[in-house]
């Protein structure tokens, strides 16, 4: 065995290697000279014979290339030298001669899909046109988009009766023609699911669409997507069963894989508005075959604690509309204010189909709370109705999105409560980035709410700004009216933040950013009490989701000082 390596490596190291032959393209350059050197390649060694067989074969090969995009009165010569060091180098001398170009494209549509809107205007949507420098692998992107759009609208039997391009070298232009018949549209079959803990005829009711309905992709996708985001299952395969499509109906089946019955989740994380804080929480996705659920979060802060409890119940249409019941206790101590909180509502959460989703609600809460060593206790029963939208692209740390949420809310001794408040609160987020690298971040948010005894409205009720969310350069909620140096919170909310970043690397973006706003007692307080922050961080793009750090300072203040925000969580 040692005899025969010993031999190879000697024929290895006697053969003359592909390195010592240098193969130049002159001529051309960009997407021609790629073409070139991509047809001819490179000989398989520099000896004469092997160098011989590539001067012959490369002019041929070169043509191919020329022609595949658009050029066929192309002149190619290969000349050979010697280099100063020995090796050999290949001149491949390119001369293109004028492109052919594309006079006519007559596209033809023929059967069902002649009538289907989705066809019209196909022409100017492919990616030739008259005017064009033939393109060979663009015109089969053509051909593709025709197919891909027939098979996405339901036209499985759909294939090309003509498909062809004619080429005059001499008047250097060319004839597309495409004549594609369409067949039949399909329908949605039967939908059939696997083996699942969750009834048969409820599953039947997330389907989104009707047996009989035309065929398209784009539901089965939606389908697909909308299943997996109920939380039921750990994974969803919607497929069309084309082979067994019969009477123009193609069945779909529905491969599903439940999520353990119970799922338990911690976390362990610091922000500087609450301190060091645990969360743990359960939940059994699926308590019935009815798809109820049942999920307990709990979480232990410095400043903050509590557990909630959301019992939730598919209605109808499961995808869109559900009723959750609510129950929660929480515990806060911020800014010398201490609060107990019993909370228990009923919602009816509606996903409408502009994206947004409408949540009307009846709340049940008691809250006891102590202000300058005054303690009070409010009972209140507050309906209320809010809608919002969340549009995010890019992951857990959104490189374009919107948030929106608009709230209002009422109490009134006509229905039990203690006192008569009216509340509305908005707020909006917006992230954009442009030319990859620059991220800009604005929010905004305001508020309103009316009563004739604000001492008796709960502090979860009353506004306040400052913190990580907030005016940053302040403690978390240190900004609104004060009463004997305590902060007691406004009737009336305006805060603002613009932010800008730059994408350092994949997962690291330096930011500054200012902030403005605050608290108010009296409407007319808006903009002349405005407190400002401003500062600069860095955000880290974790796998799960941003971590921000800040150094943010007051502006204006008599003592401006310094301070460090830290939170975790997307921007949206």
């Amino acid at each position: 065995m040692l005899a025969i390596a010993l031999v190879l490596v000697a024929l290895l190291l006697a053969r003359p290697a592909a390195a010592n032959v240098e193969v130049v393209v002159q001529g051309v350059s960009g997407e021609l000279a790629e073409q070139v050197r991509g047809h001819v390649g490179e000989p398989r060694s520099a000896e004469p014979a092997a160098v011989s067989a590539f001067r012959r074969r490369a002019p041929e090969r070169a043509r191919q290339g020329l022609e595949a995009v658009g050029y066929y009165q192309s002149s190619i010569e290969v000349r050979r030298e010697t280099r100063d060091d020995g090796g050999v180098r290949l001149l491949v001398l390119v001369d293109p001669g004028d492109p052919v170009r594309i006079e006519d494209i007559q596209l033809l549509i023929s059967g069902e899909a002649l009538q289907d809107p989705a066809f019209a205007g196909l022409e100017q949507r492919l990616p030739i046109s008259e005017g064009d420098t033939l393109h060979h692998g663009r015109y089969t992107q053509a051909r593709r988009s025709i197919q891909n759009l027939a098979l996405e609208r339901g036209y499985f039997d759909g294939r090309f009766v003509t498909r062809r391009v004619e080429v005059d070298p001499e008047a250097q232009t060319a004839v597309v023609r495409l004549h594609f018949h369409s067949g039949m549209r399909y329908s949605f079959g039967a939908v059939t699911f696997s083996e699942s803990p969750l009834a048969e005829e409820f599953l039947q009711r997330m389907v989104p669409f009707e047996e009989g309905e035309p065929y398209t992709a784009a539901q089965i996708a939606r389908f697909n997507r909308e299943l997996l985001n109920t939380g039921y299952f750990s994974d969803v395969r919607v497929r069309p069963a084309r082979e067994q499509a019969s009477e123009g109906r193609v069945p779909v089946g529905v491969q599903l894989s439940a999520r353990a019955r119970h799922e338990i989740t911690t976390g362990v994380g610091y922000t500087t508005d609450l301190g060091a804080r645990i969360r743990l929480g359960w939940r059994r996705p699926w308590v019935n075959q009815w798809g109820h659920s049942l999920a307990v979060e709990s979480e232990i802060a410095q400043r903050r604690q509590n557990i909630t409890s959301t019992y939730t119940v598919p209605l109808r249409d499961p995808l869109r509309t559900s009723l959750q019941y609510q129950f929660g206790v929480q515990a806060q101590d911020v800014a010398d204010i201490e609060t107990e909180q019993i909370t228990a509502s009923v919602q009816h959460r509606h996903q409408l189909r502009t994206g947004w989703q409408q949540v009307i609600s009846l709340r049940a809460d008691r809250e006891r709370y102590w202000i300058d060593d005054v303690r009070r206790t409010t009972q209140l029963y507050v309906p209320g109705i809010s809608w919002s939208r969340v549009r995010a692209r890019g992951g857990l740390d959104p490189r374009w999105g919107d948030r929106q949420m608009l709230s209002l809310e009422v109490a009134d001794p006509v229905l039990a409560s203690d006192i008569e408040v009216r509340r509305v609160r908005a707020a909006t987020r917006w992230v954009r980035t442009f030319a990859q690298r620059h991220r800009f971040l604005a929010r905004g948010e305001v508020g309103a709410l009316a009563t004739d005894s604000f001492e008796d409205v709960p502090p979860s009720l009353r506004f306040y700004a400052g913190g990580d969310q907030s005016v940053r350069g302040y403690k978390y909620q240190t900004l609104g009216p004060e009463q004997n140096g305590t902060v007691i919170g406004g009737r009336y909310l305006a805060v603002g933040s613009i932010e800008y970043g730059y994408q350092l690397t994949p997962n690291w973006r330096p930011a500054v950013f200012v902030d403005a706003g605050n608290a108010y007692k009296d409407w007319d307080d808006l903009g002349g009490e405005a407190k400002v922050g401003a500062g600069a961080g860095i955000r880290w793009s974790s796998p799960v989701g941003p971590v921000r750090f800040d150094f943010a300072s007051t502006v204006g203040e008599a003592d401006d000082s310094w301070r460090i925000h830290f939170s975790m969580g997307s921007d949206l």
